[in-house]
């Protein structure tokens, strides 16, 4: 078992594992009463350094139970001092189910945006079909909203379409057609019928609805996936092309707090983050003036994320009859811009890996390699760790007086796993 080690903010390792499960005592198991702990649902937690991790029994649950608790989990071990990160492990998987076999995106995408959130009722299936729409404006090509929410599958009300969904001579599925959208979700296939998935069941029916529908040629393809940080998000996000991911929040300091931790999900399953869309942020009333529907809180502080766009609550960013609000323009905008500046992180072989070596030793093969690059050269890092503290090392190994001087023309850090951080530096 991996040992506690120091952690930030002067609060000692040791026990660490003891404290968090303290923590959980307080979580109901509300299926049997009692807390997680003393009906047996939590069955391990351990610590890796500054990451806990929760193995809890929630197979055989029902998938929104399964994924209240897994929230609760999180976030509980999570306000634990001394924990950066948590993970919670939930099923009893086969030796061949161990990781989600990763989908081919569609041949003739060329871009897959995730819309996210935290929470439910945070607007971010309107924010998903009104930023598809403004993206397919001014475009040649056609751009594609697919449905991810099996539970609540609201891409059909929201754009006015119904099923039945055709197929193809190929036999697969023939998305539906909304003004200059094409559009999938079981929603089309389900004819409002309750749905009963769950564990592989629906891990399937997502992978399988993407891969089987026929796409044809898009620019683009927006993904609307499920509120929360459950198995189908999970998922989505181990399994689907996706390219860059947008969160959506209210300013209620509830859900910034939670949306910072579906961050770390979605850093933690290497897809890039665009930024944070906040939705609801005032109204103005028939006097003229406008008003906060929340507390006012530093959201891209509490983010570590740019603020993309800051909607208000109004009927027409609502409205999918008439032209597209120019709040949603602009955030498509801001999109793009956002698109443009990640890097592809596809590590070539010749990738400097650095992990599992000392910190000594990783800053000298580092200054190493970017000195041996010219102009315009790329030099690709592997480390274990955020290795961003060593952009000032290269900067002053060339000359430059910081990281922000002429020592770089780009350079992007970003997590791809837990345990993995690529560093692409363009000298």
């Amino acid at each position: 078992m991996a040992k506690d080690s120091l952690v930030p903010d002067e609060v000692p390792a040791d026990g660490l594992a003891d404290r968090v499960r303290n923590g959980l005592r307080s979580v109901e198991n509300p299926v049997s009463g009692g807390s997680v702990l003393e009906s047996g649902l939590v069955t391990q937690v351990s610590v890796d350094e500054r990451t806990v991790h929760v193995s809890a029994s929630l197979a055989e649950l029902e998938e929104p139970i399964a994924d209240d608790i897994a929230e609760a989990l999180r976030r509980t071990a999570l306000s634990t001092p001394g924990v950066e990160q948590a993970t919670i492990e939930g099923e009893v998987q086969s030796p061949d189910e161990t990781a989600a076999e990763r989908v081919d995106g569609p041949a003739n995408v060329d871009t897959v945006i995730a819309v996210a959130s935290a929470k439910g009722g945070v607007g971010k299936t309107t924010v998903a079909a009104q930023l598809a729409r403004a993206l397919a404006t001014g475009t040649d090509r056609d751009v594609g909203l697919f449905d991810a929410d099996l539970y609540g599958p609201n891409v059909p009300n929201l754009l006015n379409i119904d099923g039945p969904v055709s197929a193809t001579a190929e036999g697969r599925a023939e998305p539906i057609t909304a003004g200059e959208l094409v559009t999938m979700s079981v929603g089309l296939i389900a004819n409002d019928e309750p749905l009963a998935w769950r564990g592989a069941m629906a891990h399937e029916a997502v992978s399988e609805l993407f891969e089987d529908t026929a796409w044809g040629e898009l620019e683009t393809l927006v993904i609307d996936l499920p509120p929360g940080t459950g198995d189908i998000v999970l998922t989505a996000l181990q399994s689907l092309p996706i390219d860059g991911a947008v969160l959506v929040t209210t300013p209620h300091p509830t859900s910034v707090a939670d949306t910072s931790r579906s961050a770390t999900l979605f850093e933690e399953n290497g897809i890039p983050l665009l930024g944070t869309v906040v939705n609801m942020r005032e109204f103005a009333c028939e006097c003229g003036r406008d008003h906060d529907l929340f507390p006012d809180a530093n959201i891209e502080q509490a983010l570590e994320q740019p603020v993309l766009s800051e909607l208000p609550f109004e009927e027409r960013i609502r409205d999918f009859g008439g032209d597209v609000p120019a709040e949603i323009v602009t955030l498509a905008d801001a999109v793009r811009d956002r698109l443009d500046e990640i890097v592809d992180l596809s590590v070539p072989a010749h990738a400097l890996d650095l992990r599992g070596l000392s910190r000594p030793i990783r800053r000298e093969q580092a200054i190493e390699e970017f000195r041996a690059t010219e102009p315009g050269e790329t030099t690709y890092l592997l480390t274990d760790a955020d290795p961003s503290s060593l952009e000032t090392e290269l900067a002053t190994a060339v000359g430059a007086d910081d990281a922000s001087g002429d020592a770089f023309e780009r350079s992007v850090v970003r997590r791809r796993a837990p345990n993995e951080w690529v560093m692409v530096v363009v000298r």
